[in-house]
Order: C-alpha cells, then sequence, then structure tokens
C-alpha cells in the first residue's frame, strides 16, 4: 500500500488559509537549530515575491540571522523586519497590513514566542534534517501544531525535508520515519548545496544568485506545491 502522503496531491495553500484571500501567513518552526529554517524562510520569501506580490519576512529569531543577512543584500528582493517579542497576536494585523505573503522566521525553541507565531499562522512549515536526532526533535512541534489547531482552525501543518544528503541511505529513509507523524510533508526536498552557502555569503536569494542550479529548482518546486 503506499504511503499517505503520497494517496493524494497535497492541498494548495489557498484552500488551506481559509478566509485569508488578502493575506497569507507562512512560519518556518522547530525547535532544533541548524535544520535550515532560515534558509528556507529567505529563499521561500524571494519566490513569493517572484509572482509579483507584496512579501514581508519576519525574523522573529534573538539570533536575527535574517537581519544579518539584510544588512549585506543590496536589491530589496522583500521587505524585512525583526520582532523577537511574543505579542505576535496582538501586532500582526499592523505588521503585515499591505503584504499579500509574510513569512516567518521563528527561534529554535519550543514555548511563548512560538505559541506566538504559530497562532498568526495559516500554515507552519517545520524543517527537518536527514537524522535521528532530528526527526525525534520534530515530534515535539507536531504535537504543538496539532494542540493549537484546536484553538486556530485555519492552522495547517507540513514538514520539510531539508539539508538531504544526496545518496545516502538515511536521507532516504527519513521520509518513511517522518509519515509515522501523520502530518502531510512536501514532496519537495532541500538538499545540502553549495549553491546555497554561496548565495547567502553573497546576500543573495538562490534564485537569483544561481537560477539555473539544482537549488533554485528546489525552491521553485517547493513554491509550486505552496500555490495553487
Amino acid at each position: 500500500m503506499q504511503k499517505r502522503q503520497t494517496e493524494a496531491k497535497l492541498k494548495p495553500l489557498k484552500s488551506a488559509c481559509e478566509g485569508t484571500d488578502i493575506l497569507m501567513i507562512i512560519s518556518l518552526v522547530n525547535q532544533k537549530g541548524g535544520v535550515g529554517k532560515t534558509t528556507v524562510a529567505i529563499n521561500l520569501a524571494h519566490a513569493l515575491a517572484q509572482q509579483g506580490k507584496r512579501v514581508l519576512l519576519i525574523d522573529a529569531d534573538q539570533q536575527a540571522s535574517v537581519m544579518h543577512w539584510k544588512k549585506i543584500e543590496q536589491h530589496n528582493y522583500f521587505d524585512v523586519i525583526h520582532h523577537p517579542q511574543a505579542d505576535l497576536p496582538q501586532h500582526i494585523r499592523e505588521l503585515t497590513q499591505g503584504y499579500r505573503y509574510t513569512v516567518i522566521d521563528a527561534p529554535p525553541a519550543i514555548g511563548d514566542m512560538i505559541r506566538s507565531v504559530l497562532l498568526v499562522s495559516n500554515l507552519a512549515i517545520v524543517p527537518v534534517g536527514p537524522s535521528p536526532l532530528d526527526i525525534w526533535s520534530a515530534r515535539e512541534m507536531v504535537h504543538l501544531i496539532r494542540e493549537l489547531q484546536k484553538e486556530k482552525r485555519n492552522l495547517s501543518g507540513r514538514l520539510l525535508i531539508c539539508r538531504k544528503i544526496v545518496g545516502t541511505r538515511i536521507g532516504r529513509e527519513v521520509r518513511e520515519a517522518l509519515e509515522n507523524y501523520q502530518m502531510d510533508i512536501f514532496q519537495t526536498e532541500i538538499h545540502q548545496r553549495i549553491a546555497y552557502v554561496e548565495a547567502m555569503i553573497a546576500g543573495m536569494p538562490v534564485m537569483a544568485y544561481a537560477p539555473q542550479s539544482e537549488a533554485g529548482q528546489e525552491i521553485r518546486n517547493l513554491c509550486a506545491e505552496l500555490l495553487p
């Protein structure tokens, strides 16, 4: 029998986010650091901006990794603000006014800040690296998303395999392990590629730095899964 994730096409973002024709809020969340949240957040924000819509990226992490990247970014692909306070439900309307898409790069933690992020999100993406520690650490975030779905009915969650190493056995097995969490998994997988690192150093999204690269295609594929 085919696994749950391959039985049906994932719902596009529009249908997953009822009542959000004006604004869609996508968060990158995981209690573990080093899983690729910031890389995905920056590149996803750029891919969404390429749709011709206004995009805001909120850096909700005290470490302000996105803000450091923004200091060397010269092209203003999308707007970026730093808001590491756990009061997003009170301020999200003001912060996101005039934007079609908002992406939130959340801190690596479980607590009030993450709850604040999830309560304003329509879609929570959980990047998971191809290691047992990453897979185990994602369990608590999956449980938190399910808990908050009782309070926020239009919150959806999806797992995203990140930092996958091409050709390794653990990379091939991670999807099967994640299917045990019974949460949708993106078909797109983000691999460890030098283009992501070089683009970050250059202060550019990978689709602008190396548009024909495999990394660029991964981001295009991810964006295509999100949009109707």
